[in-house]
């Protein structure tokens, strides 16, 4: 059994996300990251390909981090310097025929990442997938201005994890993902959106280590500087991230639950070349960040029809 501060390391660089995932920690939620990736559903996440039509969704972000924040004090490994860099490859497609009025879409995505750490004297690094999502089943609804749409899905550990290393490349931990999203244009030159997502956790049977229940939400809205450039939209995004049940190991609480918390800020860039072919550059800027790594996130996006 790894000292708390060796554990503390080898959670550190566990990715997120993206979709997907994507940054390092300490203990809160073994590693102070989800698998999902804070952050990544800031671009109209209600909209889904037409019926019968498939989309490639990518999701590239480099996640620089100066220091590690616990609950009660900003910095508490000293040295910290960790950077996550992911990508997640989106499947989307769309089926024929409908329920209950909805359109029926499933999705998978791959992440991948590559991760380096540098702490205390220490340093490693490691390279490979993180995880499988698969989400058999969305129901979307749309109307000219509102897109709704609501799925669940399963994150599957595919990469490697030993307990003895101080970086993995791998979470280690299924996870059932609640989704819930919304798109609102109210005017040609203005959109606004939000995705929710309820994170449950499963044991890592490598640490015994039970996570806690993560509730996120991203938003972003953006609008059309000059209808004589319609191809262009600039705006604003972010998210949410509150872990709301405590983190238990050996069937004890982890110090006072160990619950991570940030949020994030910053702008972004949308670029339609011919809806729906499009590419995205954001930031987000983390912010009250306990038991959590604290730096920024850079994103790039893009979408294609296959």
């Amino acid at each position: 059994m790894k000292t708390q501060f060796t554990g503390h390391l080898t959670r550190s660089v566990c990715l997120m996300a993206v979709i997907g995932a994507l940054t390092p920690a300490s203990r809160a939620t073994e590693g102070g990251q989800t698998n999902w990736a804070s952050g990544v559903q800031t671009i109209y996440p209600a909209l889904t390909p037409p019926p019968g039509q498939t989309y490639w969704q990518d999701y590239f972000v480099v996640n620089p981090n100066g220091a590690y924040s616990s609950t009660s004090r900003k910095s508490s490994v000293p040295g910290f310097r960790a950077t996550a860099i992911a990508n997640a490859a989106r499947l989307f497609h769309s089926w024929h025929g409908e329920f209950l009025g909805a359109t029926l879409s499933s999705s998978a995505i791959l992440a991948i990442n590559s991760l380096t750490l540098r702490a205390g004297g220490q340093g490693s690094t490691a390279f490979g997938p993180n995880w499988l999502y698969l989400a058999p089943l969305y129901l979307s609804w749309h109307t000219p201005k509102l897109h709704v749409y609501l799925g669940e899905g399963a994150f599957m550990p595919i990469g490697s994890f030993s307990r003895t290393d101080l970086v993995n490349e791998s979470t280690h931990v299924f996870g059932f993902n609640q989704e819930a999203a919304l798109t609102w244009m109210p005017t040609k030159r203005f959109d606004v959106s939000a995705e929710g997502e309820l994170q449950i956790n499963a044991r890592n049977g490598a640490t015994d280590y039970k996570s806690g229940n993560v509730i996120n939400i991203d938003f972003g809205a953006n609008y059309m500087l000059s209808p004589a450039l319609p191809q262009l939209r600039l705006g604003l995004n972010g998210f949410v991230t509150s872990q709301f049940t405590n983190d238990v190991q050996n069937g004890h609480r982890v110090g006072d639950g160990n619950r991570l918390a940030k949020y994030g800020l910053g702008p972004q860039l949308i670029w339609f070349f011919r809806p729906p072919y499009a590419v995205a550059l954001k930031w987000q800027h983390e912010m009250g960040v306990q038991n959590s790594t604290r730096g920024d996130r850079y994103w790039l996006q893009f979408q294609i029809p296959l």
